[in-house]
């Protein structure tokens, strides 16, 4: 395992997750999809949009960051293999939806959501804590990532899973000033954070523009102490249409499978290893 350097995590005040990691202890009978679960998945509702959570992406590393996708290689999941663990507390229709969102990281890039082994020392435990978050990107050895019951949709499950992978939210790129504005007299007390530019080192944006539609992206009203906008889009027509996707959007397929060099070498490149 790396070493674990400082913390830093988007907090909205004490009584939400702190300034250090928690170790959620041991999984109440670790399980794993199985073949049914992905049966199940095809009559999954992927028509729904996200339920964006404020305070979802875990920072392990104070670091300055410029882009939105990592690009360090040692922040990345090697050949886009993440091992994870499940918790039994899933229903079979959570374990559905479940299934039909990691199936569409397999469909679409080189992402592959796969059992722990014995020989993974770095992965993912999904489980029902205090909500929806996700630790960011790599970290090593075990990371968390939070699915309660509200949070088991197609499509906050893509976003939450591309924290995993090493996507920050859209409306926080260093460069977001030329595309939306922040009205910050609107945001809850206490949320500033999730608003916040993130301006740091490794990160990317492999050459793709400002993504409004982005499935990373808050819509308009989110965290909103008084149901005015938070977010504005400097581009007219845009901001109710912010925060609205339903799946990846080109820009999120294009950044993922440049990021982790999906189509390197042959066409499908995603299918080179095991």
């Amino acid at each position: 395992m790396r070493p674990l350097t400082v913390l830093f995590l988007l907090c909205l005040g004490a009584s939400r997750r702190q300034y250090f990691a928690v170790d959620a202890g041991p999984l109440d009978s670790p399980s794993f999809l199985t073949d049914e679960d992905f049966r199940n998945a095809e009559g999954v509702d992927t028509s729904k949009p996200m339920k964006v959570i404020l305070n979802d992406q875990h920072f392990h590393r104070k670091r300055v960051r410029r882009g939105s996708v990592v690009s360090f290689e040692t922040d990345k999941w090697p050949n886009g293999r993440v091992p994870y663990v499940l918790s039994s507390q899933y229903t079979q229709q959570q374990r559905a939806v479940l299934a039909r969102s990691m199936a569409a990281y397999s469909a679409k890039t080189c992402i592959r959501f796969v059992p722990k082994e014995s020989r993974d020392k770095d992965y993912i435990v999904i489980q029902k804590l205090d909500g929806c978050y996700a630790d960011f990107a790599r970290v090593g050895g075990r990371q968390q990532v939070s699915l309660a019951d509200e949070c088991i949709d197609y499509a906050t499950i893509i976003h939450e899973l591309m924290h995993v992978i090493g996507f920050i939210h859209e409306h926080q790129r260093d460069d977001r000033d030329q595309f939306v504005k922040i009205i910050w007299k609107n945001v809850i007390d206490g949320a500033n954070a999730d608003f916040d530019k993130i301006s740091s080192q490794g990160l990317s944006n492999f050459g793709e523009g400002y993504d409004y539609f982005s499935i990373m992206h808050y819509e308009s009203t989110e965290g909103s102490k008084n149901g005015k906008n938070t977010i504005e889009s400097k581009r007219p027509g845009f901001t109710a249409l912010m925060g609205k996707s339903t799946d990846f959007t080109r820009g999120d397929l294009n950044r993922i499978n440049k990021a982790y060099q999906c189509f390197r070498g042959t066409r499908r490149h995603r299918q080179r290893m095991n």
